[in-house]
């Protein structure tokens, strides 16, 4: 990872060409693959089989979530999601070399043709959020983003960007299966040892977004250290969307173990969890109690923990099928923009769903609800996977 101081590439794609060839729907095959004990790894490859029709497809299991009717979102809530869409959509200004490290956003840190950097009318705290590190991916390496100070609302925001270049398109398309193991090798052993939170055993993770963990700059710990070190009453939100989504999940695993308490809150996320690491990174969250504090309140709890906002026309939060995503769910349930506040839903946490097909619970995460994701054409949802809030794969328009 190098720190450098001072039109969205779809993942569904790249899921469309190879989970399509997990299952090949025909009349003689009813098989669907829902976990990684369905398929078989060899030499990195996947082993699949196909029937004769030579079609293409993908069955998952049919599942529907429930909403929490009376758990409300707040105006806040609300308000804090297209904040946090905006600041996701400011990454893709990076490709531009558009951000400024050490300036404000309303002094040039980001560009001043958007109202979300130049108008404090549209975005208050513009003339005191400062752009403290731009985070750039090498060759072979994830993790693009930036690292910004609101030293108005006392938040230090990390966000990372989706998929744009060769390398994300790679580490898309690797999509079997690698044993988790954390960076803060240390700070987990500290964590276990202590009984706050339970060996990870025979965790799995996507292979391509663990690309991020091998490649993790020390430089990056040491810069959110020395800021929490001036300003340790301060709040940490990690976020992104896209393949950002799924880095900014890795990240904010890291940051927890490290002592932090963060806000992870991912947009348009692909699941990237074996069942086994899905449940340790919800007890590491807390997600459980969050859960259950946001049902005692009548409202979302959302100072802190793992969040999962999802489009619910985005096909993307569904893939890979025999992948688990974290935390507490979001659900956006109007296609087209804009999204108001009557358009939100919470569904609670990622295992929150009931198969319709057998009535046992799956624990696919709610983002599959979808009976048949059929042919490519059928697959390609991109204005769902952009439409959060705004168009927040462009750094334009907010």
């Amino acid at each position: 990872m190098r720190v450098v101081p001072g039109v969205i590439s779809s993942v569904l794609l790249a899921y469309t060409g190879l989970c399509a060839q997990l299952e090949r729907n025909g009349s003689t095959s009813s098989s669907r693959i829902t976990s990684f004990r369905d398929i078989e790894i060899l030499n990195d490859t996947l082993a699949t089989s196909q029937t004769e029709t030579g079609i293409d497809a993908i069955t998952v299991w049919p599942a529907k979530s429930k909403p929490y009717d009376d758990v409300q979102i707040s105006q806040e809530l609300y308000e804090r999601l297209v904040y946090f869409s905006k600041i996701c959509a400011l990454t893709y200004c990076i490709t531009g070399e558009e951000l400024v490290v050490g300036s404000t956003f309303a002094e040039g840190g980001c560009p001043a043709k958007l109202d979300f950097c130049s108008d404090e009318t549209i975005n208050p705290t513009a003339g005191r959020t400062v752009v403290e590190l731009v985070l750039l991916a090498e060759s072979n390496e994830l993790g693009t983003g930036f690292l910004a100070v609101d030293h108005e609302k006392e938040v230090v925001v990390l966000s990372f960007r989706g998929s744009s270049t060769n390398q994300d398109w790679l580490s898309d398309f690797a999509i079997y299966p690698t044993p988790y193991e954390p960076v803060s090798k240390e700070h987990y052993r500290q964590w276990v040892d202590a009984g706050r939170i339970s060996e990870c055993e025979d965790c799995l993770v996507h292979r391509g977004f663990n690309v991020f963990l091998k490649t993790l700059s020390s430089q990056f710990f040491e810069r959110i250290e020395a800021i929490f070190d001036t300003f340790p009453d301060y709040n940490l939100v990690v976020t992104g969307h896209s393949l950002g989504a799924a880095v900014a999940s890795l990240a904010g695993i890291e940051l927890r173990l490290r002592g932090h308490d963060p806000l992870v809150l991912t947009y348009a996320s692909p699941n990237i969890f074996s069942g086994k690491l899905r449940a340790w990174v919800d007890e590491l969250f807390e997600t459980e109690r969050i859960h259950q504090l946001s049902l005692d309140e009548g409202e979302v709890m959302f100072r802190k923990g793992y969040f999962r906002v999802v489009h619910d026309g985005d096909y993307i939060t569904m893939v890979p099928p025999f992948y688990e995503p974290a935390g507490l769910e979001l659900f956006i349930t109007h296609r087209e923009l804009p999204q108001r506040l009557e358009d939100l839903q919470y569904r609670g946490s990622s295992t929150n769903i009931v198969s319709l097909e057998n009535g046992n619970v799956s624990l696919a995460g709610s983002g599959q609800g979808h009976r048949f994701l059929g042919p490519l054409e059928r697959w390609i949802h991109m204005y769902e996977h952009r439409a959060y809030f705004l168009l927040i794969n462009t750094c334009d328009g907010f």
